[in-house]
């Protein structure tokens, strides 16, 4: 007997294309939640669809307390151009958890 799979998906708050499954969440970056927004890591072989990058740019990410310099592409939805997050291409510091080709998926609570 196969065990069933969650068929879940983060979707484009503007045009519903489904991008980013479920089951390869890793967890919420909770140092960078407030008011209007979250962040969520993902695995690196998450299977995103419908998405682009675009740029690499330096950024941070903080998570247990400790503030990590990555370098990150911008990712778009390739259906309405709608920042979805971005591809952490480059890690500059050892980090127990953050890693390079992770996803980090922006939630903006649109009114």
């Amino acid at each position: 007997m196969t065990k069933p799979t969650l068929d879940a998906w983060f979707c484009c708050f503007f045009c519903k294309s489904k991008y980013a499954p479920f089951n390869c969440l890793i967890k919420e970056l909770s140092a960078h939640r407030n008011e209007e927004k979250c962040w969520l890591l993902f695995r690196e072989n998450s299977g995103l669809q419908n998405v682009t990058f675009f740029d690499e740019g330096p950024s941070c990410i903080r998570d247990k307390g400790q503030t990590t310099l990555i370098d990150i592409t911008r990712m778009e939805c390739s259906n309405c151009g709608e920042h979805l997050g971005g591809k952490i291409v480059h890690v500059h510091e050892r980090h127990p958890i953050i890693r390079e080709g992770q996803y980090v998926v922006q939630l903006t609570k649109k009114p």
